[in-house]
């Protein structure tokens, strides 16, 4: 193998993942797979979110979840 033909072989894979990140890193395409994933991971009740005053949807801390848990048992008891 010469030297212009490894530098091709080299060259070639370089420029294809330049492609496929300017690809994967647009802006749309980005947002667009995280809310797929905030919403089933929110269906599927791993998560869970509520949606603010702009239509935004927000996860809800752990703490808070726990500590409604703790004040609704409180109660019943």
């Amino acid at each position: 193998m010469d030297v212009y033909l490894h530098t091709i072989i080299a060259f070639l894979p370089i420029l294809a993942a330049y492609w496929a990140g300017r690809y994967w890193l647009q802006e749309t395409l980005v947002e667009d797979v995280v809310g797929q994933l905030i919403s089933k991971l929110d269906n599927e009740g791993f998560i869970r979110t509520e949606e603010d005053k702009n239509g935004e949807i927000e996860l809800v801390p752990i703490s808070e979840i726990v500590a409604k848990t703790l004040r609704d048992a409180y109660k019943r008891a």
